[in-house]
């Protein structure tokens, strides 16, 4: 009775903790890393690929557009004309 009772528990407690977790789909953890032009060393920022084709991220020191470290290959940012 008392494993039966322990077997049952067991599988309402995985339930409820898959429940609890959060959604994942391994894709919103892929960041790069984006540099602007501050001298001498540039200001340094990880975003997802989502985030940085939804327009320009400008420094606010330099005011310089966040480009992408060490040249990475990445889909284009969204400009005024793309819309």
């Amino acid at each position: 009775m008392i494993v039966t009772l322990d077997v049952e528990a067991a599988v309402q407690l995985q339930a409820t903790v898959k429940s609890a977790a959060p959604w994942h789909t391994g894709k919103a953890s892929y960041c790069f890393p984006i540099i602007c032009e501050c001298a001498p060393v540039p200001r340094r920022q990880h975003v997802t690929p989502f985030f940085f084709r939804q327009g320009p991220l400008l420094c606010g020191l330099c005011l310089a557009k966040f480009r992408p470290d060490d040249d990475i290959a990445l889909p284009a940012q969204a400009t005024e004309g793309d819309a």
